[in-house]
């Protein structure tokens, strides 16, 4: 499959992909996803460490980097390879998966460098678009202290950030409605529940 991006070809499938993924039953995946996806070299570790290892000795195009729920794995992966004394590794684009999406992580994800950030569960296509959509793209990064970021990404969450705090008052009571229509919703359940068992 060939994308045009830019008045340039470029083979998705021939790309160099790692994925670094703790959980057995999800490394099976990405690889039979990638594969089914026609990907032809594909590395899956499960420990930052020992991807590390490979990158540093050969490279990929594209690395995807689970979050992790219990051990934050995926920010000190960004932390470490971001860093600026690995230059040129620290420009490999870098896809963060998450189970649960959260404005903080996705937020903190973009600060430390992500290129995206993606929610767990997702079909083969998608996830293939994506890769293909960034290695296209060739986004730009720049030194922001220590350490390179995507700039345009940076830029939109401080700019969201920045307007979040106008709309403190609003969020606080939409989350006030919500927690009413919660309430609302558990006594309607109770009692139907009361009526029927």
């Amino acid at each position: 499959m060939s994308f045009q991006f830019d008045q340039k070809s470029f083979h998705a499938k021939e790309a160099n992909i790692v994925v670094v993924e703790p959980a057995r039953h999800m490394q099976i995946l990405y690889r039979s996803m990638l594969s089914a996806s026609g990907v032809r070299s594909l590395r899956v570790f499960a420990s930052a460490e020992r991807a590390a290892e490979s990158i540093l000795a050969t490279p990929p195009d594209i690395v995807l980097v689970d979050w992790g729920d219990e051990r934050p794995v995926g920010e000190y992966f960004l932390d470490q390879f971001r860093d600026q004394r690995l230059y040129p590794v620290c420009l490999i684009p870098i896809i963060v998966m998450m189970s649960v999406v959260r404005k903080g992580r996705f937020n903190k994800a973009i600060r430390l460098g992500a290129h995206a950030v993606l929610g767990k569960p997702i079909s083969s296509a998608k996830l293939f678009d994506y890769i293909t959509w960034i290695l296209a793209s060739e986004f730009p990064m720049e030194l922001n202290g220590s350490r390179y970021v995507v700039p345009n990404l940076l830029q939109r969450v401080d700019a969201e950030f920045a307007n979040s705090s106008k709309f403190g008052a609003d969020s606080m009571a939409e989350a006030q409605h919500m927690a009413q229509i919660n309430s609302i919703q558990s006594d309607v359940d109770r009692i139907l529940n009361s009526a029927f068992y």
